[in-house]
């Protein structure tokens, strides 16, 4: 008489492939991982949130009826924030005297 010991195992070890199988294929256009999403957080950190992209995002996201909101989240710092950033960096920078101190 065999042992069952070697069929189960095969069981449990197609059991524990197939239940990783799903996590491990990503469709086309999936979200981006959580690394890259902080590391694009940290890129915009200055930005502030303002009216216009919230209709941005609101339109973006209506068009695409309640789909890809990842994605226009996204365009929308895309869009907004650089701008917004290079205006407060051009505040933010001293005007340079015209002769140097000593």
């Amino acid at each position: 008489m065999e042992s069952a010991y070697p069929l189960a195992a095969f069981s449990l070890l197609l059991a524990l492939l197939s239940s990783l199988w799903p996590m491990a294929a990503r469709a086309e256009g999936d979200p981006a991982p959580t690394y890259q999403r902080e590391r694009q957080m940290q890129k915009y950190k200055g930005c502030h949130w303002t009216d216009e992209m919230g209709q941005y995002i609101y339109a973006c996201i209506k068009k695409n009826d309640g789909f890809g909101t990842h994605w226009c989240y996204d365009e929308t710092l895309e869009v907004f924030c650089p701008p917004q950033l290079e205006a407060a960096k051009k505040t933010a920078d001293p005007a340079t005297p015209d002769k140097p101190a000593n």
